[in-house]
């Protein structure tokens, strides 16, 4: 019974680790998709190089399915604080760029909590040719290995699509969505994970159209 539950876990942590759509999202009522000329990949952070990363990978991804779409790095500087820009001038950089499109993704959470880890491993019995001593000891780091806790941190990101052409600010986002990331090994394959997850649901559910 144990080793089933051991199974089913993995099971579940493997089937996570593989998503490739988000869980959480949200349609404008009676948008049906639309194809955008040119979009702007935006990412809120004042990390430079995560930044970069991440919109250069969304970018990528999206050109790998035919939608034009290109950083922010050109539209606001990394040297300038974009988030001291009013409106007005927001507006004019992405009017003047040609933008249909706008995709913003932010950090919006870091949970963070204790989880044990099991340090105990199974255990098989040793072929006699190892010895008696190694065939002790080897049982006895199995035995009293301890467990132990570690932190583990689940990011939490959420991006908005918004349609430049709509009339008014209020009706120009159109789909938003929301993924968690847990303890990524790296920016590059956090950066991977999450643009794929974002992209994919974009196009599949038809919100972006080739």
């Amino acid at each position: 019974m144990k080793t089933r539950i051991v199974i089913s876990l993995f099971a579940m942590i493997f089937l996570w680790s593989c998503a490739t759509s988000m869980k959480y999202t949200w349609t404008k009522e009676n948008f049906e998709g639309k194809h955008f000329n040119k979009i702007l990949v935006l990412t809120l952070t004042k990390n430079l190089q995560s930044r970069t990363q991440f919109e250069n990978t969304v970018v990528k991804y999206l050109a790998e399915e035919g939608i034009n779409a290109t950083n922010s790095l050109s539209v606001f500087t990394p040297v300038e604080n974009y988030e001291k820009l009013s409106e007005k001038e927001i507006g004019e950089r992405i009017k003047n760029g040609n933008y249909d499109g706008v995709l913003i993704t932010t950090l919006i959470d870091i949970n963070t909590q204790d989880v044990m880890v099991n340090n105990s491993a199974a255990y098989y019995p040793m072929p006699y040719a190892y010895g008696y001593r190694s065939y002790i000891y080897s049982g006895y780091g199995h035995m009293y290995a301890p467990d132990y806790y570690r932190q583990q941190k689940t990011y939490v990101l959420e991006s908005r699509l918004y349609d430049v052409t709509a009339e008014s600010a209020k009706e120009a986002i159109v789909w938003s969505g929301q993924s968690s990331l847990t303890d990524p090994s790296s920016s590059d394959s956090a950066s991977k994970s999450y643009a794929d997850r974002l992209v994919n649901t974009l196009i599949k559910s038809g919100v972006i159209k080739k």
